[in-house]
């Protein structure tokens, strides 16, 4: 039978699974392109209500029609420090998904007690195996489990209430996925924690993972529009078109509210009505009375359950929810029954039900009044307690509510506790925050607090977010000074760590003095300041820093606190691989990675991520990608949050020096997102992508990306990265012509490095400084460089620096010993090429190719070699510039055919060249940086009449007595 609405208004009535699909097929068809084939990682952000939910939901609709199994899980805004709540909950209804010939391993017999539905395919548990199952166990079993399944897709929504080991174990998946998975991640940008990371480390897509990463936007007025006609008909949207589109914003989620407001009733008003009735709600539209309205046209049973929904806050089974509604199981059932019928519940999971967006429990939440809400909170404790070891923190929560302060600290407390047993450190530290917020809390669990949310702060990525707290315990008078210390070391480390502009060393001081009675403790703050001062600009030399760790393993040596030792050991190496001292590879051998010891695993990851990084900087890449991917797993296997984003920029350069350059650009631009403004590893990002413009001839905006760093110069106290920008930049004013200032450029980091004796880092300095020299009249000072660096890196582990030396040595020599020059060249190239340099060595071969054609004119075939060999590495790379340079010279040999004559017929597109030219406008570059980058003469500057009468009579113009370089 007709449905009379539909009659009388030419509307069909709301589907209450979903309103009209509108303004994403763009979207769905990019993600199921994404998911044809896997493996895949797919990303969808979008703020609340977007609609991000729905777009999911239309995908897994047209994926299970082609007979793909979906599976669908959810987080959920109060964690719960429980092993993998989501995956668990998509394993448990994607059970029939499973044959009973799936073939399942023995690591997957962990599963058992979380997925019963399983059980009957999982292989029996070993009668001998742990008692406590770690978290790496269960992450490796749902990694095998999802692998059995073929291919498959697993969504995972609102993955920024994720909790740790959810977010670890999206994060492997993602890096390592199973063969024949598609993984779906949905999650608000604005929502995510610390840095904003969606996985917590930096994400990039591994080589041979596809998928794709979908923004979704606010609708527009046309498409609120066409949602709006799907509901009520096209006669009843255009009048109100308008005013839902000014009351949403063009938020989906706000629109449809709206709209369900309308449809709520047995007849449609008329426009004019029906306008009058939204503008009752409130100007600017109020989301909570749209909520309200809907939930008001329900019986007394089903708004109770809808107010326990909100008061429980996360998606609940029929059990908990009567319980806290105070029904009995048959009117239970039947108010749950009309809240789905009438969409203000959903079934979120199977047997488990709560709001589909979070400002729909807001908006009903804040609406039960005050008496109302007290007794619901209450009733939720008295159902949670009956199982009290895996709420802890969802009691604390209802506590809190109550306002009873004296019941919530011990909740809240003990909740914290476990948080850390499990290694929820996201979950501990938001509990610590609020409960070192409470004045009333004893001064005893205050400092006890304060160290833990300390030691926490080290090893998170939102450090900042704890600071405000911390440093307002450390004001406390009354605090005993050893404690102070140890708050303030944690505090420094984990501030120190992440932002470039601190200057730690006064603090790390005073903070030896306050740990006096604490040997260990005291020699962990000496090791760190010694790190602190190798890296200050006004710290001593590096001889002072690798005196201040020895005395530092000195003092640890009466500790008996094997995290002290750790801590202390991993210092040592850093200062070492800092130096380029070869006592470093050996210690890292002696390293307690077998430690069961969480914070000891942390200290060896420390050490490991930071050797990656130094041996890289020196030009020792095979073994910095060892060091780094073992790097990256302890991290992860320990939950060591920042290291992650240090790891991330290593394995960008580790990947830019070696020559794999696709997706590079992308992948650092997804990291700059995830990184905040003042993060110590932004600058190495900016530096990654800085060098691949200025390969591509996009000059200005390289520098306009690293000039505002250059100009913080006197702020920055960690000058770990920083050469990296002035050296960069004097190369880019090398390439415009601009000698004496690239000589102003590396200036301070010839001096820096003199001064601190660290004559083993960092490449391509020695290079770019004597070029600067030479030819901007200083000759004799880049002899003294080149001597002084030769001095100074005798005996130290520095295979790009010798490289360095020699590429230098050929630059010296080329004016006058153009043969010795070649030879010191040659040798530089090899040098860059054994370290697996493969961009640098084609710099050296395309200055021995034209070094090659000024010594011996009459014999270029040597010459020319050298240059195809530097083109060919140019043109992989999509090096822009750098191929213009070398066929311009290969040209002029006559070795290369010239471009004929006139303009090509490419019709309405741009010519290869013209496409050049837009792309180097795009980025600010100036006529005169489009001509030296693509090889072109000045068009205002042109031959002398009698040279261009030369070369038209077939005489070769002579080349620049010293070759220019890239």
């Amino acid at each position: 039978m007709q449905d009379p609405r539909a009659a009388t208004t030419g509307r069909r009535p709301v589907d209450r699974n979903g309103f009209a699909f509108v303004g994403r097929d763009r979207e769905l068809a990019a993600l199921l392109a994404a998911l044809a084939e896997g493996p895949s990682v797919v990303l969808v952000e979008g703020e609340a209500g977007i609609g991000k939910s729905r777009l999911l939901r239309e995908a897994g609709l047209r994926l299970t029609a082609r007979g793909t199994p979906v599976l669908h899980g959810a987080c959920h805004p109060l964690r719960e420090p429980l092993p993998l709540g989501p995956v668990v909950d998509a394993l448990r209804a994607g059970a029939p998904h499973f044959g009973p010939d799936a073939a399942l391993g023995p690591a997957t017999a962990v599963l058992a007690p979380y997925v019963p539905e399983l059980a009957d395919r999982l292989p029996a548990a070993d009668p001998a195996g742990a008692e406590v199952v770690q978290a790496h166990q269960l992450m490796r079993a749902v990694h095998e489990v999802l692998g059995a399944l073929g291919p498959a897709v697993l969504i995972v929504e609102d993955l920024h209430w994720a909790d740790d080991a959810t977010r670890d174990l999206m994060l492997l998946l993602a890096r390592n996925p199973p063969r024949q998975l598609r993984l779906v991640l949905s999650y608000r940008a604005r929502d995510l924690p610390g840095s904003g990371n969606v996985l917590g480390p930096p994400y990039r897509r591994p080589v041979g993972v596809l998928g794709t990463e979908i923004a979704l936007d606010l609708l527009t007025e046309p498409q609120v529009r066409e949602l709006a006609a799907s509901a009520i008909g096209f006669a009843a949207a255009g009048p109100l078109g308008r005013e839902l589109y000014e009351r949403s914003g063009g938020l989906p989620l706000v629109v449809e509210e709206d709209l369900l407001v309308l449809t709520d009733r047995e007849t449609l008003p008329t426009p004019a009505g029906a306008t009058s009735m939204l503008a009752g709600a409130g100007v600017p539209r109020g989301f909570q009375e749209a909520v309200n309205s809907r939930i008001a046209l329900l019986g007394e049973d089903a708004r109770a359950v809808v107010q326990a929904a909100a008061v429980v806050a996360v998606p609940a089974d029929e059990a908990l929810l009567a319980r806290v509604a105070g029904l009995d199981e048959e009117r239970a059932e039947a108010a749950l029954t009309t809240a789905l019928a009438a969409d203000a519940l959903a079934e979120r999971a199977p047997g488990s039900y709560g709001f589909r967006h979070v400002l729909a429990r807001r908006a009903v939440y804040e609406r039960i009044p005050g008496p109302r809400r007290r007794r619901l909170h209450t009733r939720a404790i008295d159902a949670l307690a009956e199982h009290p070891e895996s709420a802890l923190v969802r009691i604390a929560h209802h506590t809190r509510q109550l306002g009873d302060v004296a019941a919530w600290l011990p909740r809240a407390l003990a909740a914290v506790e476990q948080a850390t047993e499990v290694g929820d450190d996201g979950v501990a530290a938001d509990l610590l925050r609020q409960v070192l917020a409470e004045p009333t809390l004893p001064a005893e669990q205050r400092t006890r607090s304060a160290l833990a949310l300390s030691s926490i702060a080290v090893y998170r990525a939102d450090p900042v977010t704890s600071e405000l707290t911390l440093r307002r315990i450390l004001a406390d008078p009354d605090l005993a000074a050893h404690v102070r210390g140890e708050i303030r070391f944690n505090l420094v480390r984990a501030l120190g760590a992440s932002n470039p502009n601190i200057d730690s060393r006064a603090e790390l001081e005073l903070v030896i003095t306050e740990l006096a009675d604490r040997p260990g403790a005291a020699a962990a703050a000496l090791a760190s300041l010694a790190v602190s001062s190798s890296v200050n600009a006004h710290g001593g030399h590096i001889d002072e820093c690798l005196a201040m760790t020895e005395r530092a393993v000195r003092l640890a040596a009466g500790s008996e606190d094997p995290v002290a030792r750790a801590d202390v050991a991993a210092n040592r190496i850093t200062v070492l691989e800092f130096a380029g001292d070869p006592r470093g590879a050996q210690l890292l051998a002696e390293l307690p990675r077998r430690s069961t010891d969480r914070q000891v695993l942390r200290q060896v990851a420390r050490a490991l991520s930071n050797a990656a990084y130094d041996e890289l900087v020196r030009g020792c890449d095979g073994r910095a990608r060892t060091l780094l991917d073992e790097a990256e797993q302890l991290a992860e296997r320990v939950g060591y949050q920042l290291l992650a984003s240090f790891c991330g920029v290593t394995r960008v350069q580790l990947d830019l020096y070696s020559g794999h350059w696709d997706g590079l650009d992308e992948r650092i631009e997804a990291q700059l997102r995830e990184v905040g403004e003042d993060d110590t590893v932004r600058v190495g990002l900016l530096v990654a992508r800085a060098t691949l413009d200025t390969a591509r001839g996009r000059w200005a905006r390289a520098a306009e990306h690293l000039l505002p760093v250059e100009a913080k110069r006197e702020e920055i106290h960690d000058w770990d990265v920083f050469p990296a920008v002035l050296v960069l930049l004097a190369r880019i004013d090398l390439l415009r012509g601009e000698p004496a200032q690239a000589w102003r450029r590396v200036e301070p980091v010839v001096d820096f490095t003199r001064a601190k004796g660290l004559w083993a880092r960092p490449v391509d300095l020695l290079p770019t400084a004597v070029r600067a020299g030479l030819d901007s009249g200083r000759a004799e000072q880049a002899r003294r460089l080149v001597a002084e660096a030769e001095s100074g890196v005798a005996g130290l582990v520095a295979p790009g620096v010798e490289a360095d030396l020699s590429w230098s040595r050929g630059l010296l020599a080329a004016e006058r010993e153009p043969v010795t020059a070649l030879a010191h060249l040659d040798r530089a190239r090899a040098g860059y090429e054994a370290i697996g340099r493969v961009h640098t060595a084609a710099r050296v071969a395309e200055q021995a190719g034209r070094l090659g054609l000024v010594a011996d004119p009459d014999h270029p075939g040597e010459a020319v070699h050298r240059l195809e060999d530097a083109l060919a590495v140019f043109a992989r790379l999509d090096a822009t510039a750098d191929v213009e340079r070398c066929r311009q010279a290969l040209r002029r040999t006559g070795r290369l055919r010239p471009e004929p004559a006139g303009r090509r017929s490419y019709g309405d597109d741009l010519s290869p060249r013209e496409r050049q030219v837009a792309e180097l406008l795009a980025t600010g570059a100036t006529n005169q940086d489009i001509a030296r980058a693509l090889s072109l003469s000045p068009p205002h500057r042109r031959a002398p009449r009698r040279r261009r009468a030369a070369q038209a009579r077939g005489h070769p113009r002579r080349g620049p007595r010293r070759p220019l370089t890239g």
